[in-house]
């Protein structure tokens, strides 16, 4: 959990940030098990799904990532507010970063669609599930009967690994309830630091003020 989300404690934000930290636990916890089922993987430093490609978020998304990098990043997060970086990094995501060997800057606080791609899978029209893995994506050495370029129905992954991905139409369900009134997301430039400032502005409220100091020569009411 964000310890950040502590200072919001018995606000609707709270409640909000808490729910997604929930969300994410939940998703990463299916995809450790399908991981350890499938034989695909990403390749080590590639950051292709990355490139020319920025996501559109909620505002539930973009609050847990502002609360994430005040955390985090507290210098960075001003300067998006301040919209030094915000307009940086052309038709890619700002928060992408081509000579780290890990590209993404924020992994902590990543937005949903970046931790659904490639180990989450859809509905076909026949309401299973199916998956259809990253063509970047390497296979384990062993596997013949597995192509990175094919799209696997329910049947075939049970077959071939014995389980199924976790559904991604579940949790953008799960995040949509959090706030209903919320169904136009934003690119990633323009909600972040929204998000940031609304966090911010909060903060200000909930943050009780410091004691006035006493004046080191304090002035004494004349005697009558």
């Amino acid at each position: 959990m964000i310890k950040a989300a502590e200072k919001f404690a018995g606000t609707v934000l709270y409640d909000i940030l808490t729910a997604v930290d929930a969300l994410y636990a939940g998703i990463d916890a299916d995809q450790k098990n399908w991981k350890a089922h499938t034989p695909a993987h990403c390749p080590d430093g590639c950051g292709s799904c990355c490139v020319h490609f920025e996501p559109e978020i909620y505002e539930a998304e973009a609050l847990y990532l502002a609360a994430w990098m005040l955390e985090n990043q507290p210098e960075r997060a001003d300067r998006f507010v301040e919209d030094s970086e915000a307009g940086t990094n052309g038709d890619r995501c700002i928060l992408f970063d081509p000579d780290s060997p890990y590209h993404c800057t924020v992994y902590g606080g990543r937005c949903l669609i970046c931790r659904l791609f490639g180990f989450s899978g859809d509905h076909g029209k026949d309401g299973r599930i199916r998956w259809k893995p990253c063509r970047y994506m390497h296979l384990s050495a062993g596997i013949s009967d597995a192509s990175p370029c094919s799209q696997y129905d329910e049947d075939e992954m049970l077959q071939l690994f014995g389980a199924t991905p976790p559904y991604m139409g579940v949790a953008s369900s799960r995040l949509l309830a959090l706030n209903p009134d919320d169904i136009h997301p934003r690119p990633l430039r323009r909600a972040l630091p929204d998000a940031i400032k609304k966090l911010k502005m909060l903060l200000r409220f909930l943050t009780p003020p410091e004691p006035d100091c006493p004046s080191p020569h304090p002035i004494h009411p004349l005697s009558a």
